[in-house]
């Protein structure tokens, strides 16, 4: 990679992720749980850069980074599974990545649909194929995995997100208690989840001054692409509310008020809200209601409330920062619609249509 390459950024979004790319690589992979009986063997360390590990994975992550703009979660399962991969390879067949057959490649995802979930193999099929393309294109090898790849797609469904009904919404609002900062703060990160759909990262991301009063603001989102968020008034109005009282957390966790400028802090041991502490606020008040809920599954909700009071699914998909309408109709549950309701009101032959005219 050349210093030409890495000085042509011109969007600050991309910019950060590249330098966090690079502090990334210097700090090497984070630990991984291999595959019983093939993914972790004696001799293969998961710390570190760690046995497994190719020098050569380092472009193709930057590239990433500077290129298309991963988040950094996604850089880090990048970097995880390029390691996990190699180190299959040289363990099970003893040699490098770039020497591996389509027995090889179809041998691996066998084993990655027995012993992981259908998630994790399609993670695995991703960075296969990323690491292979690149690897054509710069020259570096020449695989023929796409017949390997064909395989892999035969993985079971993802299970379901699980979504919440907007009944059981206004009951998980109504939870934080507001009195205190903690509870204000949750609120506020409750309703921009819930209430605006954004990814966790995006909330996570968010600074201090980011956040108008007005009720839209556009912000980087997935792939470091600029997207429009719209706020409502209850939004609006507990963030206003959490702001008055986020130096009182910062203070309450031995922080200095200029520590960290991100919107969302935390009275821990780090000034900024971790994802962990986020995820574990949506549990605890969806476990109060008898529920299972991620910070994902309020953007699940966002996005079908949306859908039942008769959005149209493009505006749904701008709302959500979608490239692809069929990625916006994973997000849309039918869970709640009644299928015989819907039967008798629009099809021509039953009791209760009603003729629609056009104007």
């Amino acid at each position: 990679m050349t210093a030409v390459f890495l000085f042509d950024l011109h969007l600050e979004g991309r910019g950060v992720r590249l330098a966090g790319a690079v502090a990334m690589l210097r700090r090497g992979p984070a630990a991984e749980v291999f595959m019983n009986g093939g993914m972790r063997e004696p001799g293969v360390e998961t710390q570190g850069r760690g046995e497994g590990w190719d020098p050569r994975f380092d472009d193709l992550i930057m590239q990433a980074a500077a290129e298309e703009g991963l988040a950094d979660d996604s850089l880090r399962s990048l970097q995880t599974q390029l390691r996990c991969f190699n180190a299959w390879m040289l363990a099970r067949e003893g040699r490098s990545w770039d020497r591996a057959s389509v027995d090889d490649l179809k041998a691996y995802f066998q084993e990655a649909r027995e012993l992981r979930s259908a998630a994790t193999v399609r993670v695995k099929r991703w960075v296969v194929q990323r690491l292979y393309c690149w690897a054509r294109n710069e020259g570096v090898a020449d695989v023929s995995f796409e017949a390997a790849l064909v395989a892999a797609r035969s993985t079971p469904p993802m299970r379901l997100t699980t979504v919440p009904s907007v009944d059981q919404m206004r009951r998980i609002l109504a939870l934080p208690d507001t009195d205190t900062p903690d509870g204000v703060r949750d609120r506020a990160a409750l309703e921009l989840l819930y209430g605006a759909g954004l990814r966790s990262a995006e909330l996570l991301d968010l600074h201090v001054g980011q956040v108008p009063d007005a009720p839209g603001m556009r912000l980087m989102g997935k792939g470091a692409k600029e997207r429009l968020v719209v706020l409502g008034e209850h939004a609006r109005h507990w963030i206003a509310q959490y702001k008055g009282v986020r130096r009182t957390l910062l203070s309450a966790g031995g922080h200095r008020s200029t520590s960290t400028d991100r919107l969302f802090v935390s009275t821990g041991i780090y000034p900024a809200y971790q994802y962990s502490q986020l995820r574990r606020m949506v549990g605890c008040y969806a476990a109060k209601i008898g529920l299972h809920l991620t910070p994902h599954s309020l953007r699940h909700a966002f996005a079908t409330h949306l859908y039942q009071h008769k959005a149209p699914l493009k505006t749904i998909q701008l709302l959500l920062g979608h490239e692809h309408l069929s990625t916006t109709t994973v997000y849309v549950s039918r869970k709640f619609e009644d299928d015989h309701l819907l039967l008798d009101l629009h099809h021509p032959r039953s009791k209760n249509h009603q003729k629609f005219a056009r104007r």
